[in-house]
């Protein structure tokens, strides 16, 4: 369990390679292919996709009815999170919407 404080230290611990060196935190956020070749959107434990475009880093986790979502954004430091005490409900969605959101007002400012 956790708080959106200690998520946010975090996301800067890994922004400032305190948890990862560079060259494992160009493995842990690299798309890999599998055997037959296709690639795969999946790090070391990051879904690496994109909003709009943009490359996104997501994680998500449950365990015991809670449900957590977090996206980041490297190139514009963006990070949103969501936590759920009722495993029937993701925040997924939610916070992917968010996200996309946030892109959309740095866009128009």
């Amino acid at each position: 369990m956790s708080t959106l404080d200690d998520m946010l230290k975090w996301q800067n611990a890994l922004n400032q390679n305190l948890l990862l060196s560079s060259k494992e935190e160009i493995k842990a956020f690299t798309k890999y292919k599998l055997s037959s070749g296709q690639e795969i959107e999946y790090g070391y434990g990051w879904h690496l996709k994109n909003i709009s475009g943009i490359p996104t880093r997501e994680h998500g986790e449950s365990i015991f009815g809670f449900k957590s979502m977090a996206v980041y954004i490297p190139s514009e430091d963006i990070y949103v999170l969501g936590f759920s005490n009722c495993d029937c409900n993701s925040p997924t969605k939610l916070v992917k919407d968010m996200a996309k959101l946030a892109l959309e007002n740095l866009k128009n400012n």
